[in-house]
C-alpha cells in the first residue's frame, strides 16, 4: 500500500456521470488511484475510456459526481481551477497569436502580478529549458509546430505548478517530431521534478515516457504499473491486447507437473507454462504470447503452423501464421543480418514458445 505522503494526487472512488441523450453516461466509475510526487504518470486507453475526464477533474474544469479527489492530502473538488497548483497543456497549444513568444510564456506571471524583472528572468530560464533561446521576440506564426508546443510547455511551467497536465499534446505533430518531443518531455519532467500527468491513446508513447501507466477502459482503471510491468505482465485480456501486439490463445489448464504447467489449446497443440493465473486444473484459460517471444523453425517440436504472409518493417519482419489451420498467430524476428527472410509464404513451420513467455489472463 502506497503512503499518502507520497501522493501528489489521489482519487478515492471517484465517479463522474454525464447526462446523455440515451440517459446517464458513467465516464468514471469508482476510480481509485494514486499519482506520486515527481513522477511521469500516463493515463492510457482508447477514446471514451474516461482518461480526459479524469484529467479535467484534476484541473477543475469538471466537478465529480461522487468520491474524493485530493492533492497533497487535501480535498480539491471545491476549489476553482485558478486556485489549484496545476497547469494544463492542450493538444491545440492555445498560444495568443498577437503576443510574442516571450509574452506568451510570461502571461501567467503577469496575471499573478509578479515584478517585471522577475518575469523577464523566468521567461529566459523557461525558454532555455525548452531549448528556444533567442526566440522570445518572435510571434507564434513564425514558429514550427514543434516550437509552438515547446512555447506552450514553457508557459505552463513558468509559474512552477506542482502538477502539469498534458492532454494528448503531441497528437498533432508528425511522426519524427513526436519522437523528439517524447524525449524532450521526459527530460523536462526529470529536470523540473514536477509531477506530469499525461493523457494518450498511443501505447508506444506511454511506454516510452512513463514512470507508471494506468490503463483505462469504460471508466475503469484496469491495471497500474511500470511500462515493463504493463507490457510483460498484463493482468487482463484487454490490457494484453491493447498494449502492443499480442497473440491470444484459448484452451484449458490440463496438467500440473513438477516444475511447470501444461495447457491444451483449442487449436489442438500443447504448451508448457510457469503460471496458472489462479486457475484450477481443467479450467478454461486465455494465454498471451508476445510476437517477439516466439520462434519459428522448419523442424523440431512445437506448434504446427503455416506461413500466410510475411511483412517487412525495416527493423524487423512479421510472420503471420495459422496454427493448425485455425488460430492466427504472429511471430516477429529482428532483422539483425539484413532483410533476407529465412522462410517463404505458404511454408509449413513449427512454433516454439518458452514457458516464461506465456501469460495467463483474466477475461
Amino acid at each position: 500500500m502506497e503512503s499518502v505522503s507520497e501522493a501528489a494526487i489521489e482519487a478515492r472512488r471517484l465517479t463522474k456521470v454525464f447526462d446523455g441523450p440515451g440517459g446517464e453516461v458513467r465516464a468514471l466509475d469508482n476510480v481509485d488511484l494514486i499519482i506520486r510526487k515527481n513522477e511521469f504518470f500516463t493515463l492510457l486507453g482508447p477514446s471514451g475510456c474516461g482518461k480526459t475526464t479524469l484529467l479535467r477533474l484534476v484541473a477543475g474544469f469538471e466537478q465529480p459526481s461522487g468520491g474524493e479527489l485530493l492533492m497533497d492530502g487535501e480535498a480539491i473538488a471545491e476549489r476553482p481551477p485558478h486556485r489549484r497548483p496545476v497547469n494544463t497543456v492542450f493538444q491545440s497549444y492555445a498560444l495568443f497569436p498577437h503576443m510574442t513568444v516571450a509574452e506568451n510564456v510570461g502571461f501567467g506571471l503577469e496575471m499573478m502580478g509578479r515584478p517585471r524583472e522577475e518575469i523577464g528572468q523566468r521567461v529566459e530560464r523557461m525558454l532555455a529549458l525548452v531549448k528556444l533561446e533567442g526566440m522570445g521576440p518572435r510571434r507564434p506564426n513564425q514558429l514550427s509546430g514543434g516550437q509552438q508546443q515547446r512555447v506552450a510547455l514553457a508557459r505552463a511551467l513558468a509559474n512552477q505548478p506542482k502538477v502539469l497536465l498534458l492532454d494528448e499534446p503531441l497528437s498533432a505533430l508528425d511522426f519524427k517530431l513526436r519522437k523528439e518531443m517524447q524525449i524532450e518531455l521526459k527530460r523536462l519532467q526529470s529536470e523540473t521534478g514536477i509531477t506530469f500527468v499525461f493523457v494518450t491513446h498511443d501505447q508506444e508513447e506511454a511506454l516510452t515516457m512513463s514512470d507508471r501507466i494506468a490503463v483505462m477502459s469504460d471508466g475503469n482503471v484496469l491495471q497500474i504499473g511500470s511500462p515493463t510491468e504493463i507490457y510483460e505482465h498484463p493482468t487482463s485480456r484487454f490490457v494484453a491486447d491493447f498494449i502492443g501486439e499480442t497473440n491470444l490463445l484459448t484452451g484449458r489448464l490440463s496438467e500440473r507437473m513438477a516444475s511447470s504447467l501444461r495447457f491444451e489449446l483449442d487449436s489442438g497443440g500443447l504448451l508448457e507454462g510457469q503460471e496458472d493465473g489462479g486457475n484450477e486444473t481443467g479450467a478454461r484459460v486465455t494465454l498471451a504470447v508476445r510476437p517477439e517471444r516466439a520462434e519459428i523453425s522448419r523442424e523440431g517440436s512445437g506448434l504446427a503452423a503455416r506461413i500466410e504472409q510475411i511483412v517487412y518493417f525495416g527493423t524487423d519482419t512479421h510472420y503471420h501464421l495459422r496454427l493448425d489451420e485455425q488460430t492466427p498467430f504472429v511471430v516477429r524476428h529482428q532483422n539483425r543480418s539484413g532483410a533476407t527472410s529465412r522462410f517463404s509464404q505458404g511454408e509449413e513451420v513449427r512454433v516454439t514458445i518458452s514457458p516464461d513467455a506465456i501469460r495467463v489472463l483474466q477475461d
